[in-house]
């Protein structure tokens, strides 16, 4: 077993619509703090004067563009924060196949989190550097309604053409399918199936098809750790911080939403 700040990695995030782009400076401040060995592929979307989805892509080895292999026509009702969470995906898939090497070894190992994220210490997840593993948040207990994983932070690690590749393929085909053509309410995800909630379910349907992986469920407030809404403060004992811009973004009503509030030491510098 090693510990996750031991290992070479690749961590990933993009900030798509100018509100995100402050939330990715603060994240990647955090990263090279806590984690600097680490490489970093980030990107900002959508680029001016772009055809299509498109973002600016921070590569070790320098700009790119990439661009969505399918329309997101984001039209500024609620589906447009469902579509763009479900890019993720895609962007994951991208990153793991062009960039999974700089691991620098035969597993590939990247990890995402999420934008408006914050570290606010060095990792400290113990795994298997050889195995195929996904792992990440778990929202709740088994059969309760957020007995799902929760993708503000995943580690996903494999060989190439192995298990954990497939899912990751598996995940993006859905997701562009899905904004293209959104599947109707479920019981289930009565407020639609973002990206989360596609990996929730290829994770099961994997598992239950006898796919050899480690599924590593992690403590929800210790990596997902989200802030009080009533100040802003962290939660005991996080090693993440989730910001929850999805309070300010996934409903129109709610653009103009104080949220999240100034980080102190960002707001004492500007002052």
């Amino acid at each position: 077993m090693q510990k996750i700040d031991r290992l070479p990695l690749v961590l990933t995030s993009f900030a798509y619509r100018s509100e995100y782009f402050p939330e990715l400076d603060g994240m990647i401040e955090s990263v090279r703090q806590h984690h600097p060995q680490w490489s970093l592929i980030t990107g900002r979307g959508p680029v001016s004067n772009a055809t299509g989805s498109a973002l600016a892509v921070e590569t070790p080895a320098g700009p790119l563009h990439w661009k969505l292999p399918v329309p997101l026509d984001l039209d500024g009702s609620e589906n447009d924060w469902l579509r763009i969470v479900r890019m993720k995906a895609w962007w994951v898939a991208q990153v793991w196949h062009e960039f999974g090497n700089l691991s620098g070894s035969a597993r590939k190992r990247v990890v995402w989190l999420d934008a408006d994220a914050r570290l606010t210490g060095s990792l400290d997840i113990l795994f298997d550097p050889e195995a195929e593993l996904i792992a990440g948040p778990w929202g709740g207990a088994e059969g309760t309604v957020d007995d799902h994983v929760c993708s503000g932070f995943l580690l996903l690690q494999g060989s190439a053409k192995g298990v954990v590749e497939s899912i990751i393929n598996q995940w993006s085909t859905i997701c562009l399918g899905y904004i293209q053509n959104a599947p109707p309410p479920s019981p289930i995800w009565p407020y639609g199936e973002g990206d989360q909630e596609v990996l929730t379910t290829v994770l099961r349907s994997q598992l239950s098809s006898g796919a050899q992986f480690t599924l590593a469920k992690l403590d929800y407030d210790k990596y997902c750790g989200e802030l009080n809404y009533k100040d802003g403060t962290s939660k005991a004992g996080a090693l993440i911080d989730q910001r929850m811009m999805n309070e300010r973004m996934r409903y129109p009503k709610d653009r103009n939403r104080v949220w999240p509030p100034p980080e102190p030491g960002k707001q004492k510098n500007a002052s």
